[in-house]
């Protein structure tokens, strides 16, 4: 059981109504391997030289109806699709300041509950209201980290001093972001048509298109379908999933044991980089492109099919028996999850109890997440719902300890839930 899945089921079995769930896949492909309509299109790096090209695509004659405000800087530019819905690249170049700016490639609008008048609507308030996860010095001339080139990696950013643990030292946002679906509804070179757009009518396209490639075909895949492939992210908002284009974060390379973590805020199409823990003067600053719970034999296949590369971090280019170890605990992580679950079902809360502290003690050796307190949160409701009050006051306080170290989300129910407890306690 993947771990986010796992502490919302104890949590919501536990009684919470919300999980505080940070730790999430990176980066994800924008494509499919395979385009629907790829035996009518050019050749391309998935196709027979010999097959016929598509014809040429044309620019659609519809355009956004108006009588609203919009935040977009240029003319929607436009194609008819096989699916009978028009997609569009839809440019604010003043996004988050002139230096940044947004390209989003999505179906037409037909009203104002569209999936893209929500993102209007995000857009045009970003230009009056911050980020709430902004970081202390952010757009300042001396970050904490520099971009700097790495042996067997091309680039990366090393910490120029020290980053303490749950400090976020980055807020980057979003300059590309495509539809979930729009590879499904779109020819090959329709698709890459629209996403060259997108990047060219950016204030600055260098700052998406000198971004990592993965393609072993260069001269064959455009340069934005190849930089999307390589570093866009899965994200949702207003409900609705895109794929998505942070030009800083993608400068982070990947390691399996990262020592940093992203976080998604769909209000703001921001990204904000955390310290998982402290990030020392000189040390390269990573993030992991896959969930954090998987074993060698899954993840660096995936990471090799998805991305293009051999893994040669820390672990997987350490001793064997090292790599071996780690996999045992994932393993045990796996075996551990359900088994918790099925006690808490039984209403087992002794012996959930004892499973908890095995998963605590094995998450803490593996050292895969970026703070613990999920998991003590979940067991100061084991105890809770044991009748031991006490022990249940003594971990929420330090899942409470946990979630404002790394200021993440939940703070204000764990109080609650404490000073509820206590107030119990002392009336018994």
């Amino acid at each position: 059981m993947a771990l986010p899945l796992l502490t919302t089921s104890l949590l919501l079995l536990l009684g919470t109504a919300s999980a505080n769930i940070q730790s999430q896949p990176p980066k994800q492909h924008i494509l499919p391997p395979l385009y629907p309509h790829a035996s009518d299109c050019l050749p391309g790096p998935l196709k027979n030289d010999l097959l016929p090209s598509c014809e040429t695509a044309f620019v659609s004659n519809k355009t956004l109806k108006g009588g609203q405000e919009k935040p977009w800087t240029h003319t929607p530019f436009c194609l008819d699709t096989t699916s009978g819905t028009p997609y569009c690249v839809f440019t604010a170049s003043k996004f988050q300041g002139p230096k940044r700016g947004i390209s989003i490639v999505a179906p037409l609008p037909n009203n104002a509950s569209s999936s893209l008048a929500q993102v209007e609507k995000l857009i045009l308030s970003a230009s009056k209201s911050k980020d709430d996860f902004i970081a202390v010095g952010e757009d300042l001339e001396d970050p904490p980290y520099a971009l700097r080139t790495i042996d067997g990696k091309g680039f990366g950013l090393i910490a120029t001093r020290k980053i303490p643990k749950g400090s976020i030292f980055m807020t980057d946002y979003a300059a590309l972001m495509a539809d979930k679906d729009f590879a499904s509804n779109l020819r090959m070179e329709q698709g890459r048509l629209l996403l060259s757009e997108a990047v060219v009518r950016l204030p600055y396209p260098d700052r998406v298109i000198k971004l990592a490639r993965s393609s072993t075909r260069p001269g064959e895949v455009p340069a934005a379908e190849d930089v999307m492939k390589t570093n866009s992210f899965s994200v949702e908002v207003g409900g609705h999933g895109y794929v998505a284009l942070f030009p800083d974060v993608s400068r982070m390379n990947h390691a399996c044991k990262p020592n940093a973590i992203t976080r998604f805020n769909a209000t703001a199409l921001s990204k904000t980089i955390t310290a998982f823990r402290d990030i020392l003067p000189g040390e390269e600053i990573t993030i992991s492109y896959t969930a954090f719970n998987l074993q060698s034999k899954v993840r660096l296949p995936r990471l090799k099919r998805l991305w293009g590369f051999d893994c040669t971090c820390k672990l997987c280019a350490g001793p064997p028996e090292l790599l071996a170890a780690s996999d045992t605990r994932r393993q045990k992580v796996d075996d551990l999850g359900p088994q918790i679950v099925q006690l808490v079902e039984e209403g087992k809360f002794d012996e959930a109890v004892k499973l908890n502290t095995e998963m605590i003690q094995v998450l803490t050796d593996e050292e895969i997440l970026p703070h613990m307190g999920d998991y003590y949160e979940i067991m100061g409701r084991l105890y809770q719902a044991w009748g031991k009050k006490k022990e249940a006051i003594e971990w929420f306080e330090k899942a409470l300890e946990e979630v404002e170290g790394f200021k993440a989300d939940g703070a204000d129910d764990l109080k609650k839930i404490i000073r509820a407890l206590k107030a119990e306690k002392e009336s018994t």
